[in-house]
């Protein structure tokens, strides 16, 4: 039997045997207790009985999901048309799901599925309009229309319906929606790089801390605090939250410590249950832990902390899931609008030398190429004339439309150099030692290491070639494979940059199959690192060409004029 239902019935008989045994001096209190735990113990049969089904039901939600994606990527190969076969067999399986789902947990199961795919198609990339229609009512999609607002007018949540829910995640960052996209610094940094997550406001920690430090005598108090606390984890959607609303009940609480019967283990139990139930897999080990340690003095802090943790999970979550996509969705708009009058007062000619030779190149190298492409080819190469400059890119000299991007430029230059020079070095200790594969993959992790490094020095990188071949006669090929006038490093960065042009725009980098490229370039060793060095080239300059086409535009016009 469930473990909480179990413990429901064993409190209700538990009350029930008390009750029974005053026959002539029944109490109130008595009676008060018995309902609720047999009210507590219906909850807990319940919930245990709707998890079962809530869980069938997501699985069968998220078969439906795959079924669309499986669609639209039917599409996307068939430019649209559709194979009529796949199209009936795949819009015969989301029904009979859909079905299915409305039957096990109702209308506003099938409802929510389809308000799902809606929301998930508009994430596709390169998205087709589906021939497959929708299978539910019209009413449930939400409306997708942005309110048109004057952008220099911007308030708190006036831009669309979402930033209102954006409005309530970045309020634990002591920020607002307006307030991030105005705020280029932030915008930019949680666009473009999805690794970075914003510092959550310790001050709710704080009070957090005194307030326990204060109360750590009161029980009661501890229990109505940890209940406030996984509230805002535990949406009132979940099966589990209708048990927590029960067992943490201010009157039920009262009502189990007046009669010396409030079981705080029993209901820590039940909090790390319910984590459990929606923490994210790495807090798996730290809540058994604490299951083990339930019956400790100390462990109570130790639950707020893991709930801490848990509310910082869902909140980077959310960053991911709803703010990232609404920034990107407006971001390229503000921005525009705020460049816009800063580049019309720029003399176009001035502003045009770092594109010229990008644009005599693609010219010469591609002349059929459709004036829209064309454009958008000459950016990508001279945005990859920045990333492989042999000077770092400074304030001075960064082209205007980047400026804000000046310091992330840089940071591409220096990892494009350290994984050459790693791959180079490799080579050279390869070939030099007559390593074999697995010994050649053993090098590259200390030669990159010591490249990465803040003090690193080309005699510390001889040293560590010298320490991974175990030959001392390797100092003066070292120095001359890193000098700038080398063969082997001009050919490797040449190959790079080709590698890198051809992937730009094709957002399928992680799962592309260019190891083999990477191999005939001597980089194989460093191929994870490449992909996300792709990535992130990727990012920035598809968003810095969405917010300045226009302009990008007009500089070609005017080269070739």
């Amino acid at each position: 039997m469930d473990a909480m239902v179990k413990s429901a019935a064993e409190t209700m008989t538990k009350t029930f045997e008390e009750l029974s045994s005053l026959l002539h001096e029944v109490s109130w209190q008595k009676q008060h207790v018995f309902v609720v735990s047999f009210k507590a113990f219906n909850v807990a049969l319940d919930v245990w009985k709707e998890s079962d089904s809530q869980q069938l039901v997501s699985s069968m939600e998220r078969h439906y999901l795959e079924l669309d994606r499986l669609w639209q990527t039917v599409q996307r190969q068939t430019s649209g048309d559709g194979d009529e076969e796949w199209r009936v067999g795949i819009q015969n399986q989301r029904r009979d799901l859909l079905k299915k789902i409305r039957v096990l947990g109702g209308n506003k199961a099938a409802d929510s599925a389809v308000q799902k795919q809606h929301k998930v198609r508009t994430t596709y990339e390169d998205p087709q309009p589906s021939t497959t229609p929708s299978l539910g009512s019209a009413q449930v999609m939400p409306s997708s229309e942005t309110v048109k607002q004057p952008l220099g007018h911007l308030t708190k949540a006036i831009l669309d319906p979402v930033s209102q829910d954006v409005d309530n995640i970045l309020v634990s960052y002591n920020l607002t929606a307006s307030a991030a996209l105005e705020n280029a610094k932030i915008a930019h940094e949680l666009i473009l790089d999805p690794e970075i997550h914003l510092k959550i406001d310790p001050t709710r920690e704080k009070l957090t801390d005194s307030f326990l430090e204060h109360v750590k005598h009161d029980t009661r108090l501890v229990m109505q605090k940890l209940y406030a606390e996984m509230c805002t984890v535990i949406p009132p959607s979940n099966p589990m939250r209708k048990l927590l609303d029960t067992e943490f009940d201010t009157q039920w609480i009262e009502s189990q410590h007046e009669n010396h019967v409030l079981d705080v283990p029993s209901k820590l139990r039940l909090v790390l249950r319910v984590i459990r139930s929606v923490c994210a897999p790495m807090r798996d080990e730290a809540v058994d832990k604490l299951v083990e340690q339930v019956d400790s003095v100390d462990v109570l802090r130790d639950i707020f902390v893991l709930v801490r943790q848990l509310q910082a999970d869902v909140l980077n979550y959310q960053l991911d899931a709803v703010v990232r996509p609404w920034l990107r969705k407006h971001a390229v708009a503000y921005e525009r609008e705020k460049m816009a009058h800063m580049l019309e007062s720029q003399d176009v000619e001035l502003t045009t030398a770092w594109m010229q030779n990008a644009a005599t190149r693609v010219h010469a190298e591609q002349p059929l190429l459709p004036r829209g492409d064309f454009a958008k080819q000459v950016f990508r190469e001279a945005f990859l004339d920045l990333c492989f400059a042999p000077t770092a890119v400074e304030v001075q000299n960064v082209p205007i439309t980047l400026a804000l991007d000046q310091a992330r430029i840089q940071e591409l230059q220096n990892e494009i150099q350290v994984l050459l020079s790693t791959g180079v070095l490799c080579a050279l200790v390869k070939g030099t030692c007559k390593m074999n594969d697995t010994e050649h993959l053993a090098v590259a992790p200390k030669i990159l290491a010591c490249l990465q490094s803040n003090d690193v020095t080309m005699d510390r990188v001889v040293e560590t070639v010298v320490e991974v071949s175990g030959k001392h006669s390797m100092d003066q090929l070292v120095r001359k494979t890193l000098s700038k006038d080398s063969l082997a490093y001009r050919a490797m960065e040449n190959g790079l940059r080709k590698l890198i042009i051809a992937q730009l725009g094709k957002k399928d980098y992680l799962n592309s199959p260019f190891k083999a490229e990477l191999t005939q370039l001597s980089l194989s060793v460093v191929h994870t690192n490449i992909c996300s060095l792709v990535g992130r080239i990727d990012r920035l300059s598809e968003f810095n060409w969405q917010v300045h086409v226009q302009w990008y535009a007009k500089i070609n016009r005017f080269i070739f004029n």
